[in-house]
């Protein structure tokens, strides 16, 4: 005799799945204990733990060291900086004359620092004034930090003008009788001990 489908039962449809459903956990009603893993401590340390890898994740990616480390890598960043601002001041009267060293880093590491003075006379009529606020705008535009004031009693002004990566750039004009004389000097930073 066939068999009908009037006297078998018809399971459940939640019975046909793999794994039983899981309620998804919920925060206990007020004045009930926390439960399990679902405690305040549970959040505040999985917060504290975000927050340390994100702050080492940030100042690994931040210390990495994409400025040069050795004596030509920042020999070239300061001249590169004082050829700028050289540029900025415009045609000079005579050739510039740069007075360049090597010196021991004054944390008394093992690496060195490259130091340059370059001097250059500039027209008379170049206003020291005008001069320093061309260049300090220049490198404002850049990001840098930058001051001015004046130098002396006639007329002249200095700039300091410091950029992200630390190397300051220090610019004195002075006149000088018929001239206006440059004086740009620059230290380069250390430089990783060899």
């Amino acid at each position: 005799m066939p068999r009908t489908l009037e006297g078998m039962s018809t399971p459940d449809s939640r019975t046909w799945r793999l794994f039983a459903p899981k309620k998804p956990p919920r925060l206990p009603p007020k004045g009930e204990r926390w439960g399990g893993m679902l405690r305040p401590a549970t959040f505040i340390t999985a917060g504290v733990v975000g927050a340390i890898i994100a702050v080492v994740w940030i100042g690994v990616a931040v210390s990495r060291p994409s400025a040069p480390t050795t004596l030509e890598g920042v020999t070239a960043e300061v001249m590169t900086e004082v050829d700028t601002v050289t540029e900025l001041l415009g045609e000079p009267v005579g050739p510039a004359d740069d007075d360049t060293s090597v010196i021991p880093c004054p944390d008394g590491g093992a690496g060195q620092q490259y130091v340059v003075t370059r001097t250059e006379s500039l027209p008379a009529s170049v206003n020291p004034k005008d001069a320093v606020t061309i260049v300090t705008g220049a490198y404002e535009q850049r990001g840098w930090k930058v001051s001015s004031s004046p130098f002396g009693s006639e007329g002249g002004r200095e700039a300091l003008l410091i950029g992200k990566n630390l190397v300051p750039v220090e610019l004195t004009l002075a006149p000088d009788g018929t001239t206006l004389q440059a004086t740009i000097h620059s230290e380069s930073r250390c430089t990783a001990a060899q």
